[in-house]
């Protein structure tokens, strides 16, 4: 279309206006969505109007989509992430082209906002256009309810949790959340904000009450979802995951199931139990990122690098290569423990696409499967190197904090 006009929410009322709109085609209680959508925009972490993209045809709403401003970790990296949802188009528009131009404009506000990355969870086929690529796996680990019961942790005590053990839910969720690429690091304000959805929460204590864990979990027809969990350390595991079965067993469930990254110390913990530890994946759809700055995203990869290279043997090493991305050179050099990068050609070059660059940075395949297929002129160091800045991670983002 056009006559359309792409922009960010200037007014309380447009605010509204698109808000009535996304809930309307998102949410089945019309009501409920509408109330989230109003709490989200006028506390969440960040959030300004702009936040809000609309496209109006002849001052007609036409569509609106939602950014959320994160911050994600890789390691030791942090990355500024703009994650976009609710993508909308408004029935009288459908078919005119208001998503693809809602997404191509929000794209380029998001490099205006200087963000490296994007994040969003989409439907099938649609957004790989716009150079958004399958990235974040589902992981999930199934257990016995009956084999649960018996794990210890009768000493500790289990009630319902309320607000302020946000900062001690926030503090268990980052420190579990420490090797879990693309995560979001949350604030407490994150937690706040949303504590309608989080209200279902329990915590696990000790006998002086101190919160060494928490968990929140709905019951389905055939199993009880543990959508998040978090532990203080692995000795709490045990009591956790008694008191997870405890809820299930009150529904008459014979199964749980955790939604839970692979690095976590309760996948860890039910490596010992009869279990099923499963991974999903959804080629060009559910959880897809698209690089919005390429260079800036490799500069704040340089916290991490250099970490990795202080704790291995090439920490003296003075080696290069090229990430010629689509054919525009990206220089990474380490220069005795040192790390630095520049939108510059240099030796050992190998060639990449848009979607392998955001398949290595975030860890989501082995670099090596890649170079299999790419042309590359590497030695057998940069080869090295490039394994050591480019390690095989599982990216996993929490459903509570999805948008």
């Amino acid at each position: 279309m056009t006559d359309l006009v792409l922009k960010g929410a200037e007014t309380d009322d447009e605010v509204h206006l698109a808000s009535d709109l996304m809930a309307k085609a998102h949410c089945r209680d019309y009501f409920a969505g509408l109330d989230w959508l109003r709490m989200i925009s006028a506390g969440y972490p960040g959030f300004r109007r702009e936040h809000v993209r609309i496209a109006l045809s002849h001052g007609d709403l036409a569509g609106a989509l939602r950014v959320n401003m994160e911050t994600i970790r890789i390691g030791e990296a942090r990355l500024r992430m703009g994650g976009c949802g609710w993508v909308t188009t408004a029935p009288r528009h459908r078919g005119g082209s208001v998503a693809r131009a809602l997404m191509v404009h929000t794209l380029r506000y998001l490099a205006e906002q200087r963000c490296h990355v994007a994040m969003l969870f989409g439907t099938p086929n649609f957004y790989r256009r716009f150079g958004f690529v399958t990235t974040l796996a589902e992981y999930a680990v199934q257990a016995p309810v009956a084999e649960a019961l018996e794990a210890p942790g009768h000493d500790y005590r289990t009630r319902p949790g309320k607000p302020g053990d946000i900062r001690a839910i926030q503090r268990m969720h980052n420190a579990n959340d420490a090797d879990t690429a693309c995560s979001v690091v949350r604030s407490a304000a994150h937690i706040s904000n949303q504590w309608d959805r989080w209200k279902g929460v329990r915590v696990v204590t000790n006998a002086q009450g101190k919160v060494l864990g928490y968990f929140l979990c709905r019951c389905e027809e055939e199993e009880a979802v543990v959508e998040e969990t978090g532990v203080a350390d692995l000795g709490a595991c045990a009591a956790v995951l008694r008191a997870c079965a405890g809820v299930a067993r009150e529904a008459s469930l014979a199964r749980l199931r955790f939604r839970v990254p692979p690095e976590h110390p309760m996948t860890h913990f039910l490596l010992q139990y009869k279990s099923l530890h499963e991974t999903r994946i959804l080629r060009d759809a559910g959880g897809m990122m698209a690089i919005v700055n390429l260079e800036e995203a490799l500069e704040s990869m340089i916290p991490e690098w250099e970490y990795r290279l202080a704790e291995h043997p090439a920490r003296d090493w003075r080696e290069e290569v090229t990430l010629l991305v689509e054919r525009v050179p990206y220089r990474v050099r380490a220069n005795r423990g040192a790390i630095d990068v520049a939108a510059a050609s240099g030796t050992n070059k190998v060639s990449l696409g848009r979607a392998d660059m955001v398949h290595i940075l975030t860890g989501y395949r082995y670099i090596e499967d890649i170079l299999a297929t790419q042309h590359r002129v590497l030695t057998r160091r940069a080869r090295a190197l490039l394994a050591l800045l480019f390690p095989k991670r599982p990216p996993f983002v929490w459903p509570m904090d999805r948008f």
